[in-house]
């Protein structure tokens, strides 16, 4: 999963007026998510993902992806 797929699951997941609160990522899209953000930066995050889009990283290590209010 990439950014661009996050952004757009959040959307969705706002469209009838709810309130992403929190996201969860399972241990792999954490990893792909942390090499992402490295090459646009330039640096590691690290494993404390703390935002995505505003909205904040639960868990790094989640069964399934999930986003909550």
């Amino acid at each position: 999963m990439t950014l661009a797929e996050i952004k757009v699951l959040k959307k969705a997941f706002e469209a009838d007026g709810r309130q992403a609160g929190g996201i969860h990522l399972t241990a792999e899209q954490a990893k792909i998510i942390r090499r992402e953000l490295h090459h646009l930066y330039g640096f590691d995050p690290g494993e404390g993902l703390t935002t995505i889009y505003g909205v904040e990283v639960v868990s790094v290590d989640a069964p399934e992806f999930r986003i909550e209010e």
